[in-house]
């Protein structure tokens, strides 16, 4: 039987549908409010992180700061290390140079004194002492060429001339003609060149003391050979300069230019041509030093401007030309012996003479100016110590790319080897130490 529909039931079930639609319309905003719990969740967390992030890097860069300031006050540290290392250096070398020079001055000293008085007293034995100092003084002059690179000058005229007479006194004593080419080429360009190069007798320098040996003591020895020898032992130990009774200027010239002309060939062949590669790349010779050192004079422009191979040319030329003027004089010395003695008593003065020069000008700045590097040291040791101590006082730590006048002052220092801001003229009595 089929149930009649009444208001009531209607009434029921329409409520019963409202509540079920409100049921619904619930859940649906309870799940939009999840959904924007979501999306909120997912804004804030990454802001989380990088806000966390953030304050990670700036704790790391605070502890790096602080690690590096630690690492620049040990480079300070280790900086002051070396510069008192340096100092302890330079003082211990200074200390062992000057004790060296004053045993070298002391015996340089002895030695002139002995030979002027073998000369005096025993003059047969002269070119004995000769020979013993050139094989004693050669050696170390090779030494310290080749160390520095200047070996190439060992093959200059000079040295050649230095060969010849020991040739002469060892080997062919009774060649006339070699004896002509060795008076010529000593008392001719060997002494000239003490004028004309400015050689000093510079007696702490083993050096210089070297380079006054090989121009003074041979003129010396043939002076004594032609003016000072008995006769008897003359004719008997040196039979070649017997021979020549009296000079005759045309016999010189012939003999002294050949043996010029074999040392042209012999240097040019050994040097200029199977040293080129070399000389280009640096190496220096007399020929290149000349051409340097006289390149704002007339003649050293007028040989720097001829081309390629023509100043090698000119300057032998000039050489040449030179020696022969040098030669000039050999009769007047030759036959005359006061004037002789004169002329190798004015080579000594003026060898003398250009040493006292060095001492005072050359060697008394010199010495100035390591007081003054020795200063600078001195108050770059007591800057760092001081910036070790006390880093506030480190101007260039929070902005190193702000350099101070001190710091560049410094690295003029560390660069060059020398303080830049020293002035030439300062006095040396104003440094402290």
């Amino acid at each position: 039987m089929d149930t009649p529909l009444t208001r009531n039931t209607s009434s029921a079930s329409l409520s019963s549908l409202e509540y079920e639609h409100d049921m619904d319309r619930h859940q649906m905003f309870d799940f939009l409010d999840h959904l924007s719990l979501t999306t909120q969740l997912t804004k804030t967390i990454p802001t989380k992180a990088r806000q966390k992030a953030s304050e990670i890097k700036d704790a790391a860069i605070r502890q790096r700061n602080k690690i590096k300031g630690n690492q620049d006050i040990d480079r300070l540290r280790q900086q002051m290390i070396r510069q008192m290392e340096k100092m302890e250096t330079r003082l211990g070398t200074a200390t062992a140079i000057n004790s060296t020079e004053k045993y070298t001055f002391a015996i340089g000293l002895v030695t002139i004194f002995f030979i002027g008085y073998v000369m005096g007293h025993a003059p047969e034995y002269l070119h004995v002492i000769y020979t013993v100092l050139f094989c004693f003084l050669m050696p170390i002059r090779a030494y310290t060429y080749r160390k520095k690179e200047y070996h190439y000058f060992l093959a200059d005229l000079c040295y050649f001339v230095n060969f010849l007479t020991l040739l002469y006194l060892w080997v062919f004593p009774s060649s006339e003609r070699l004896f002509i080419s060795c008076y010529s080429l000593t008392t001719g360009t060997l002494s000239w060149a003490v004028i004309t190069w400015r050689n000093s007798l510079v007696l702490h320098s083993l050096d210089k003391t070297t380079s006054a040996f090989i121009h003074i003591f041979p003129p010396v020895l043939f002076h004594v050979i032609v003016h000072v020898l008995d006769q008897d032992y003359k004719a008997h130990r040196f039979p070649g300069a017997v021979k020549v009774e009296s000079w005759k200027m045309v016999q010189g010239l012939v003999w002294t230019s050949i043996a010029y002309a074999i040392w042209q060939a012999l240097y040019h062949f050994f040097i200029t041509i199977r040293r080129k590669d070399k000389i280009r790349a640096g190496r220096v010779t007399s020929f290149e030093w000349l051409r340097r050192s006289y390149s704002k004079t007339p003649l050293g422009k007028f040989v720097n401007g001829l081309p390629e191979p023509f100043p090698v040319v000119a300057f032998t030329a000039i050489q040449f030309g030179y020696q022969l003027g040098t030669m000039l004089f050999c009769p007047i010395w030759y036959s005359y012996g006061y004037l002789s003695g004169c002329f190798m008593t004015f080579i000594l003065f003026t060898a003398s003479y250009n040493g006292a020069t060095y001492y005072i000008d050359v060697f008394g700045k010199r010495f100035q100016k390591e007081l003054q590097l020795l200063q600078a040291e001195v108050a770059q040791w007591q800057d760092t110590n001081q910036m070790i101590i006390s880093p506030n006082l480190m101007p260039n730590m929070a902005h190193p790319e702000k350099k101070s006048a001190q710091s560049v002052w410094l690295k003029d220092i560390e660069d060059d080897g020398h303080p830049t801001a020293y002035q030439e003229n300062k006095d040396v009595s104003d440094i402290k130490l």
